[in-house]
């Protein structure tokens, strides 16, 4: 019988995705999408490490059913909520754009239609590696970099985040120095989309911005559930959910 643990089972795909990882610029598509889908397994099976080392019963989906085999186990958006909720981990505006970026992409793949720019790729791919190795590191005692960053894999590794800090240290300064209105990018979740030229400047996504009927706030299309139809920013789309549910708008 073969059997993985959590962490076994993070470590067998974090070597897989590393071994899709060539040099920056010599990745294709199915590699940046198996990067992708084994960043975002990663991830979610060392928050649920965290989780079973606080208690086993915090894995499972209902605590209650704790400790039947057959139950399903938490997923990765409720698995960080319970790390910051139960766990008392306070993550960095960095780190939750990380988590939702992996996440995002994950299911975007998984789900539905997949595309991603060159500079997307190499910026999530730096972006959500330095999250998996502070997370692991810092909360779990896993040091996964001596581990699994040898000889030129550490060299590659370097390409990809100092790519992504490059492109963030670059994109805040010239927001500050230039005082161009940005909101948060829909791709990579940081502050960082030029409300002017429909493009992040981190990396490099570019849609469609529109403007709010309600409060008059820009957004940028593919943030909303309805998009266009009820050109409502995602606050008031959920303002707009909410009175309908609790039936305040009648």
């Amino acid at each position: 019988m073969h059997r993985f643990n959590l962490i076994e089972n993070a470590n067998d795909s974090l070597e897989h995705a590393i071994q899709h990882m060539g040099p920056i610029n010599q990745n294709g598509a199915g590699d940046w999408k198996r990067i992708i889908v084994d960043f975002a397994h990663v991830v979610e099976l060392l928050f649920k490490e965290k989780l079973r080392q606080t208690h086993p019963a915090f894995v499972f989906d209902n605590i209650d059913k704790y400790p039947s085999n057959i139950t399903f186990t938490v997923g990765a958006e409720k698995a960080f909520k319970r790390l910051q909720s139960i766990c008392n981990i306070q993550f960095s505006k960095d780190e939750i754009s990380a988590i939702n970026t992996a996440r995002e992409k994950r299911n975007e793949i998984e789900h539905y239609e997949f595309s991603i720019t060159e500079q997307e790729a190499k910026a999530l791919v730096g972006q959500v590696l330095s999250f998996i190795f502070s997370f692991a590191g810092e909360h779990l005692n896993l040091d996964w970099k001596d581990s699994h960053l040898k000889d030129e894999k550490w060299w590659v590794f370097r390409q990809y985040t100092e790519f992504y800090n490059d492109l963030l240290c670059k994109a805040q300064k010239k927001i500050e120095l230039e005082e161009i209105y940005v909101i948060k990018c829909t791709s990579c979740h940081n502050e960082t989309f030029d409300v002017d030229a429909e493009k992040c400047l981190v990396c490099g996504h570019s849609e469609e911005v529109l403007e709010c009927k309600w409060c008059k706030e820009p957004y940028i299309f593919s943030s909303c559930e309805y998009g266009e139809e009820a050109e409502l920013c995602p606050s008031c789309e959920w303002k707009d959910g909410y009175a309908t549910a609790n039936c305040e708008k009648y």
